[in-house]
């Protein structure tokens, strides 16, 4: 089972509109590292989608090209956060 954290959350608060790891990291202030580790889980089970350059959704993505993959909520990563409203940013 993956439970959804705070660090979870606030990735996926700044996948609403597609957007690269790179993009999260400056808006979350999370290490590099930890934000593709979330990305790759929020992934895996479904809370966000990979987006490809002719904004189609992608399958699978290149895990070595994922810095320069976009990424953004699927409808369960939506319910997520509308779900459980919490002030993530002071």
């Amino acid at each position: 089972m993956f439970e959804i954290g705070d660090d979870e959350r606030k990735v996926l608060l700044c996948l609403i509109h597609a957007e690269t790891p790179l993009t999260v990291v400056e808006d979350t202030s999370l290490a590099v590292n930890v934000v593709i580790d979330i990305i790759r889980q929020l992934h895996h089970y479904r809370y966000i989608k990979a987006i490809g350059s002719n904004n189609q959704v992608m399958g699978n993505f290149d895990v070595d090209k994922i810095r320069k993959t976009r990424f953004q909520l699927t409808a369960k990563g939506f319910d997520e956060i509308s779900g459980n409203p919490k002030a993530i940013f002071t």
